[in-house]
């Protein structure tokens, strides 16, 4: 009850600092790529923690739960949590997006999926100095949808505010002009085409054939949240207060960012020991790094002890099998799997 929660993020803060100033970052075609997206995690059901986020039900649970929403700005080539926050349900996602763009700037390419997309957003995005490309929900914007019917690959067009966003910039005393995007249509191997909405305007350096892959690599995001609360059990609080809940998350970000850093940089190495593509058990190597986390900060000599993480990680190898895919299923979900070892 002594800890401070922003003790841990402010560890993570230094995390990231030190890893994008001393560390080789894996990039995109120059771009470092941001996905943004969220997630819901239910609370202990005590009175403090609804006072503080409030109680729902919700479609999958026929009783009153406690949930909370988080948000996370995640680079998906370094597998990093560059920020993350875990706030009362109510406040919206393009709202924590927003509260996202601080961190971010010039060289930074955000990937967003179907919720995000928002002329206020994509503005606010572009003035920090970066870019996006985001997905449709195609019978939402008009453009989207002639160009699905056209037949067409893409189109190079001009959006504008809303009639709602006209009167909060003109009440706000702002003035903007039309934001020029290049819509771009993808078909799936089901036959149903996808269309993105992107800033990046130069069709010889960014062709129509990379957006696909591109846009796929958001993917990483949700496989962040799977290993938040499946591998790490993210809402098996370790205490019921709200101070516990916010300790919990903030050190469980810092774990798995540390677990990333470390890892990082092995490919080289994984490459000469096996004849296929492989790499690290996330499960070994978070169970790992939770071990000897406390250590990092009391011991001395540390070195010997990250030398002998990396071994392990090494020593313990899983195959990477590409172009799996599998129908989402939309039960209700348990809160654990048993596949997944409790940490």
């Amino acid at each position: 009850m002594k800890i401070n929660p922003d003790a841990f993020a402010e560890l993570n803060n230094d995390c990231i600092d030190h890893f994008y100033r001393d560390y080789h970052v894996k990039k995109w075609n120059g771009f470092r790529l941001i996905a943004i997206d969220g997630s819901e995690i239910m609370l202990p059901n005590r009175q403090e923690a609804i006072g503080k986020f409030g109680q729902y039900t919700t479609n999958f649970m026929k009783k009153t739960v406690v949930l909370a929403r988080v948000s996370k700005a995640y680079d998906v080539l370094n597998k990093l949590s560059i920020d993350a926050k875990l706030v009362n349900r109510k406040i919206g996602e393009h709202t924590l997006a927003n509260q996202h763009l601080e961190y971010f700037g010039f060289g930074d390419l955000f990937l967003l999926d179907r919720g995000y997309p928002s002329f206020d957003l994509f503005r606010n995005i572009l003035a920090t100095g970066s870019h996006f490309c985001a997905r449709l929900t195609v019978p939402n914007w008009s453009v989207a949808k002639k160009l699905v019917e056209s037949g067409q690959k893409e189109i190079i067009t001009e959006i504008k505010p809303g009639r709602e966003l006209k009167r909060k910039y003109k009440k706000q005393g702002i003035t903007v002009g039309p934001i020029k995007c290049r819509f771009v249509c993808l078909e799936l191997p089901t036959g149903e085409k996808q269309v993105l909405i992107t800033s990046l305007l130069d069709t010889e350096k960014y062709s129509h054939a990379i957006f696909k892959g591109l846009y796929h690599l958001r993917w990483a995001v949700e496989e962040s949240y799977k290993k938040d609360k499946h591998r790490l059990q993210l809402e098996n609080f370790s205490g019921k207060s709200v101070i516990a809940i916010y300790q919990d998350f903030y050190a469980n970000i810092l774990m798995g960012n540390l677990t990333s850093i470390l890892s990082s940089g092995l490919d080289d190495e994984i490459d000469k020991k096996t004849r296929y593509k492989y790499q690290i058990n996330i499960t070994t190597a978070l169970a790992k790094v939770k071990e000897t986390i406390a250590l990092l900060f009391t011991k001395s000599n540390i070195v010997k002890i990250i030398e002998k993480l990396i071994q392990i990680f090494l020593s313990n190898l899983l195959p990477i099998r590409p172009n799996r895919s599998f129908e989402r299923k939309k039960d209700k979900r348990k809160r654990y799997y048993k596949c997944y070892l409790a940490l």
